[in-house]
């Protein structure tokens, strides 16, 4: 619970608390790339990346050592993974960019829903697939997105009774983002940042997400 509030203080607009714990439908801005939420210190993406197989460009914080499928480490995912940091065949920092990441049936025009309709859909978000907090930002001023981090601890119901029997222990968390391009693509957006997510590298993510746009 704790990382997931110090991954919010990284949004500089205060959220306005509708639902449950840790659900918010805000008008929270992302960071610039001229600074991050606890000092001026620029965040530097100096490189641009192209993908001609997604026809996709991003900024992006140094050149990756390595590009590699989606589903070389999810199944059934859509897209490239830029990997910036690894320790042999480990993963220690990388940006996973999906297409057709959701369909237009399970994430309406995040756009044009109201405050109630944003807590209803985040609410069952987090709910199927066990996030520590989820919310509503504004990508750009046109454009808004659902941010989440995965939990740390995940309560399981063994015996589908409704009572929490265990609770199992994720060896790292990551920071996602859906939104919609302005092509209509649909867009994930996950950092991978091992061991704890840092500050520094989701404010990087979140800037990073500002500057993906298809190409032709």
């Amino acid at each position: 619970m704790k990382s997931c509030r110090k991954i919010l203080a990284v949004f500089s607009a205060v959220t306005i608390f509708y639902g449950g714990a840790n659900v918010y439908a805000a008008e929270v801005d992302m960071p610039t790339a001229k600074e991050d939420t606890k000092s001026t210190a620029p965040i530097e993406l100096a490189y641009s990346y192209e993908s001609t197989a997604y026809g996709y460009r991003i900024m992006c914080p140094q050149r990756p050592v390595g590009v590699i499928p989606a589903n070389a480490l999810f199944e059934n995912r859509e897209g490239e993974i830029l990997i910036f940091e690894n320790e042999e065949y480990h993963i220690k920092y990388a940006w996973v960019i999906l297409v057709n990441a959701f369909s237009d049936d399970s994430v309406p025009n995040l756009n044009t829903i109201n405050p109630k309709q944003a807590v209803d859909l985040l609410g069952r978000i987090m709910g199927s697939n066990g996030y520590e907090g989820i919310m509503l930002v504004n990508l750009s001023e046109s454009n808004k997105a659902i941010f989440a981090t995965t939990a740390k601890e995940v309560e399981i119901d063994e015996d589908g009774d409704g009572v929490v029997d265990a609770t199992a222990k994720a060896d790292s968390q990551m920071a996602v983002l859906f939104f919609r391009g302005e092509n209509g693509q649909r867009y994930g957006f996950e950092l991978i940042d091992n061991p704890e997510l840092r500050s520094a590298s989701v404010s990087a993510f979140l800037v990073g997400a500002r500057t993906l746009h298809a190409i032709s």
